[in-house]
């Protein structure tokens, strides 16, 4: 099936948890490579050429502190690191010399070795042996062969040639390796059998037989791991962004090397099962460790642009920070270097009969690996059982139809694209929603498999990094502290954070914010001086976790708190009473987040509420910090309803009964409308006649609605009565104002120079009336605030 490889199929957690790990296998190798001395499992890889073979009794293994460090001192006091190292050094080269001296004995020895093994004194039990193999080897194959032919039609409505996201390819990956095993199963079942009955109880042909078939198994296990890893034959479902060409180059060249590797070591094995000669053995591992670090090596320097290219990522992403460009340019080096000194290390190990020689050249691939499959195995447990996607085509299936039951519920039309189009798009959000967790959950499993391969990896060479004795364990029990410590804080952080964003009101929703409205709920006034309390807590106790893994005691330190906290009681007396008074009021709910309150010296919208005070913001922006303690009493004006009462003019011509209906029709119509209706409490009342004074009546009218709206519903009430008088003929009254001037003769007109005066004087005292008016009202509103 001839498939396409998109770019955007990619697996961006896969890239940094690699680059990660990269990094610590340097960390290991730089490790290995410090110098060190003690027993047979010293730490680092010069430190293990001073090591010496433990022949003690395992009861008598454990010693005192006091007797080790005085043992290493006098160690360290009768001569120096660099001569040990000349010592064993020359030792080694003493041991290989005379190997070498020995190779023309070599043949000899093991042609009588092999004798010794037959029935008959000859080798014929070796080319019957062999033959047995073949056909065992053969007949497992074409067993492999037919599982995995009848798994492949089985389950073939499995694939899918589009895999949407990572769940889909990780879930056919891991099946597909699962058919295989199964496959490689039946082959190790098979050929075992069939070699069990044709070879029969010869010694000899059993230890062959047994070798051939572990190494084979081993290769076919290996090549499942490349197939499913670099995936060369479906490049949809590739997690890595490698290229065709790249992608089937490596998996050959790796599957080649592999394929070497295991027929050098399955010759050192079977000699060594046989008991061949020692000398004849080791010199065939140092041969085979030596290929297996020429063939790595080719493949880095080969493949050096496609592996720096996965380092670097995309490259329409961030700039790439610098020790990726580095570690990307020359991580070939890097492994070249590592490459030969593991060999040297592995070859010295071998000559001087010290533990954990062997492996050390492929130890980082084989970690990686195993990682890698171990790293991939979370990602599909996240997506699959503890974060399921909801962007799946089941998922999507589901929402489908959903929306067309609610279509036909509705008698809408039911338009299948559409509600595809609709599905996809909530399904989109959804997902997005649960991003900070599964980001979250994808770091957590990188830092665990990235613990994992590092503790694979460091036990392939032998460096103890478990256990209380070693500066490694207690590092190594730190980072735990600190993994457990950072994904609880995250946790906790982007749990509440998103609970705050979806109970807060949206900042760009365009709408303005009036004075008094409805606030946050009180959950969300409360959630932020919990997560801050919370974070505190989990940062404290993981401080104390790590200061007793330093080999603290941490009991005078909560002695000392306990000390110190009451002086800070004593001395801060002010401090505690803020404290205190706020936690009760936040007990009593007397305000929350976004609410507009009174406290006498300060009125504002509570913007920020903290652990001993708060923010006000006054309408007109000033923002004052007030501590609780100074708090005497709260007037808030956002709770529960708000009540709005307006008076206007009209004139003493005016039909009372008439304007009393069209007030009530009118805040009939209020309560109706779609958009004001919901706002109102009470439905808009007129007062009748609230006063008169010497020019008009003065009306009034009120009406209740929820807290913050009643200013805007003031406009609307306001604009409303203007047009409905208008319509029906009442009248505004305006101001006026009447100057009697007296004169000699009262029927004698009045000069124009003296109407004209007497004009002024009254638009002055009319302006002047108008003026005290407005500051009145003025005062009037603000005084409701």
């Amino acid at each position: 099936m001839s498939l396409r490889f998109h770019a955007q199929h990619q697996a961006p957690p896969v890239l940094r948890f690699l680059r990660v790990l990269l990094l610590a296998v340097g960390l290991v190798a730089g490790l290995g490579c410090a110098n060190g001395t003690g027993a047979a499992h010293a730490q680092g890889a010069l430190g293990v050429l001073t090591a010496q073979k433990d022949d003690r009794p395992a009861e008598t293994a454990p010693q005192s502190h006091s007797a080790a460090s005085t043992h290493a001192a006098a160690s360290l006091s009768e001569r120096t690191m660099l001569q040990e190292q000349l010592d064993m050094a020359q030792k080694a080269r003493g041991v290989l010399l005379r190997i070498l001296n020995e190779i023309p004995t070599f043949s000899s020895s093991i042609t009588a070795t092999l004798r010794a093994k037959g029935p008959d004194g000859t080798l014929g039990w070796l080319a019957g042996t062999l033959v047995s193999i073949a056909v065992a080897v053969a007949a497992g194959l074409v067993s492999m062969t037919l599982i995995s032919r009848w798994g492949r039609a089985q389950f073939a409505h499995f694939y899918r040639a589009t895999a949407q996201n990572r769940e889909d390819k990780l879930g056919y990956l891991f099946f597909r390796a699962a058919l295989m095993s199964a496959g490689l199963v039946i082959f190790v079942l098979v050929a075992g059998l069939i070699a069990l009955f044709l070879v029969g109880g010869a010694p000899g042909g059993r230890e062959t037989a047994f070798v051939v078939l572990s190494k084979l198994t081993f290769f076919l296990f290996i090549r499942i791991v490349f197939l499913n890893l670099l995936v060369p034959d479906t490049p949809t479902h590739r997690l890595f962004p490698l290229s065709d060409a790249n992608a089937s180059g490596l998996y050959r060249s790796l599957l080649l090397a592999a394929g070497i590797a295991a027929v050098m070591i399955g010759l050192c094995n079977w000699m060594e099962r046989l008991g061949l000669p020692q000398d004849p053995h080791k010199l065939a591992l140092i041969g085979a460790s030596f290929l297996s670090m020429f063939l790595l090596s080719a493949i880095a320097v080969t493949y050096r642009a496609a592996i720096a290219a996965l380092i670097q990522g995309e490259a329409n992403k961030d700039p790439v920070p610098m020790w990726r460009r580095v570690l990307a340019g020359g991580w070939h080096i890097f492994a070249i270097v590592y490459f030969l000194m593991a060999w040297a290390i592995s070859s010295i190990r071998l000559l001087l009969d010290l533990p954990d020689a062997t492996g050390l050249v492929t130890a980082p691939l084989l970690a990686l690996l195993a990682a890698s499959v171990a790293f991939g195995a979370l990602l599909l447990v996240i997506d699959r059982l503890l974060l399921p996607r909801l962007d799946t085509r089941r998922a999507q299936a589901r929402l489908i139809e959903d929306i067309l039951r609610r279509d036909e519920s509705s008698e809408g039309e039911t338009d299948l694209e559409s509600a595809s189009a609709q599905a996809a798009a909530e399904a989109a959000d959804q997902e997005a929603a649960r991003k900070p967790f599964r980001d979250l959950l994808d770091k957590g499993a990188a830092l665990i498999v990235m613990f994992g391969g590092l503790y694979l990896l460091t036990s392939m060479w032998g460096v103890p990094i478990a256990g209380h004795q070693s500066f490694m364990g207690s590092l190594i029990e730190i980072l735990l502290v600190g993994f457990v410590a950072y994904m609880a804080y995250e946790a906790v952080k982007t749990l509440i954070d998103r609970k705050i964003a979806n109970t807060s009101p949206s900042a760009d929703s365009g709408e303005d914010i009036e004075i008094g409205g409805t606030g946050e709920s009180r959950i969300a006034t409360l959630l932020p001086i919990f997560r801050n309390f919370l974070l505190i807590t989990i940062v404290v106790i993981a401080a104390m976790l790590v200061l007793s893994e330093l080999g603290v005691n941490i009991g005078p330190l909560f002695a000392g708190a306990g000390v110190v906290g009451l002086a800070i009681g004593f001395g801060a007396q002010t401090l505690i009473r803020d404290i205190f008074s706020g936690a009760f009021y936040l007990i009593d709910d007397a305000f929350r987040k976004g609410e507009y309150i009174d406290i006498g010296s300060a009125k504002g919208t509570v913007e920020k509420i903290s652990i001993r005070s708060m923010q006000l913001r006054h309408h007109r922006g000033a923002l004052t910090t007030i501590p609780f303690g100074d708090i005497k009493q709260v007037q808030n004006f956002s709770r529960d309803w708000a009540m709005m009462k307006l008076a206007f003019r009209v004139t003493y011509d005016t039909d009372v009964d008439k304007m009393r209906k069209i007030i009530k029709n009118f805040g009939q119509e209020l309560m109706d409308d779609p958009h004001f209706g919901p706002m109102f409490l009470q439905p808009l009342k007129s007062q009748g006649i609230l006063s008169m004074e010497d020019s008009a009546m003065i009306a009034r009218v009120k009406f209740m609605t929820k807290p913050g709206k009643q200013f805007e519903l003031r406009k609307v009430v306001y604009a409303g009565l203007r047009d409905l008088f208008q319509k029906n003929g009442i009248e505004f009254a305006n101001r006026q104002v009447t100057v009697r001037v007296a004169t000699a003769d009262d029927d004698e007109p009045m000069g124009k120079k003296a109407a004209s005066s007497l004009g002024q004087a009254a638009a002055g005292a009319a302006a002047a009336a108008a003026m005290m008016e407005e500051e009145a009202n003025a005062k009037g509103s603000g005084d409701q605030l």
